[in-house]
């Protein structure tokens, strides 16, 4: 370096809980998921001012899905027996949650990316009632498979915050497990590994 010349600014790295290097935003993703935890990231400064930052392990990915049972908009009886075998992509949102609303067309292209696909399903459950569910979906977009009046449901997964993004594998295992997303290359990347596996 020439002398007079700024030092650049030390680098910046962030790891998931098994040493692999992630992006800054699937770093955000992964501090938002259960941001209702004590935050047990572990900050390194290396001898040449790189800064790492090394995330915990999200508790809920690995463990297996609680059984559920919904009833769709169309009054159909949906249960976790029925999903056995295919990638379930769930969303838990409520009517006035500015952050779903926000994701909304997001979640909608998301799912477009999966057209034609009939061994991954993409489910939204929400605690509020069926008639004020359809009431709001006559003005917004939300292109999943709607599940109204589905709190016992949601419940069964012990979760806290809204919007709640959930990638179920073919076997039943919680692979994914994220509130807001920033990291959509990763989500899909998920999806996407979720359902080549056999």
């Amino acid at each position: 370096m020439a002398f007079g010349q700024p030092k650049p600014p030390p680098k910046t790295l962030f790891f998931d809980s098994d040493g692999n290097q992630v992006s800054n935003n699937e770093f955000v993703d992964i501090r938002m998921a259960n941001s209702h935890y004590p935050d047990k990231t572990v900050i390194k400064t290396l001898a040449d001012g790189t800064i790492e930052f090394h995330l915990q392990k999200i508790p809920q990915e690995g463990a297996t899905a609680p059984q559920f049972t919904v009833k769709t908009l169309d009054g159909k009886i949906l249960t976790s027996a029925d999903l056995k075998g295919k990638v379930v992509v769930l969303s838990f949102w409520f009517i006035g949650c500015p952050a779903c609303m926000e994701m909304e067309p997001q979640l909608n292209a998301f799912k477009a990316k999966f057209a034609g696909k009939d061994n991954v399903v993409f489910l939204a459950m929400t605690a509020d009632p069926t008639p004020n569910v359809k009431k709001y979906l006559s003005k917004e977009r939300f292109e999943y498979v709607q599940a109204a009046d589905a709190k016992a449901a949601m419940d069964s997964f012990v979760f806290a915050m809204y919007p709640k993004n959930i990638v179920i594998d073919r076997t039943g295992k919680i692979v994914y497990w994220r509130s807001t997303i920033k990291a959509w290359d990763k989500f899909e990347s998920v999806v996407k590994g979720a359902l080549a596996e056999n």
